[in-house]
């Protein structure tokens, strides 16, 4: 199997974890999810060659286990810290930038932000690895952020309408 091959289908598998993560109104429940989807999406980009998207996502996959256990800000900032350095380190070109991008505001949703604000955050980062996906060719990545854009708008509007009826 090509590295190719095996990239797309790590993505695809990143892609049916992500429908499943994004729907969910508890927080926690949405972090531990993301760590499975951060994995796969690692080994997606390896496998694609891209460089900043192997980093970002590693970094996303360890930043969102600390994330449950700290809510101290200075972790996000060292994230987001570690994001840029190894991200600028590595970058070959343009579009090398929206990993890194994506990975930030990503890091900033989980460490400073909750409810409808991360999850504005999340479509907001979805975005820039969108325009890295449909860049790179990848399968899986475009369908993932398409779904991060549509489960959190949804989860978004879930979460107004349980606040209008609490």
């Amino acid at each position: 199997m090509s590295f190719e091959i095996l990239g797309q289908v790590f993505g695809i598998l990143a892609f049916l974890v992500a429908i499943y993560s994004f729907t969910h109104k508890n927080d926690r429940k949405l972090k531990v999810s993301l760590i499975v989807m951060f994995s796969f999406q690692t080994a997606h980009f390896f496998f694609l060659g891209s460089i900043t998207g192997t980093i970002a996502n590693a970094l996303n996959f360890f930043r969102t286990i600390i994330s449950i256990g700290s809510t101290h800000r200075y972790v996000g900032a060292i994230f987001i810290l570690l994001n840029v350095t190894w991200g600028v380190a590595n970058v070959k070109g343009y579009i090398d930038v929206l990993p890194i991008l994506g990975a930030s505001v990503g890091t900033y949703a989980i460490f400073y932000a909750s409810g409808i604000k991360m999850r504005k955050l999340f479509i907001c980062g979805a975005v820039f690895w969108l325009i890295n996906n449909i860049y790179l060719g990848s399968i899986g990545g475009v369908l993932l952020e398409i779904t991060v854009i549509l489960a959190n708008g949804f989860t978004i509007l879930r979460l107004k309408k349980g606040a209008v009826n609490n």
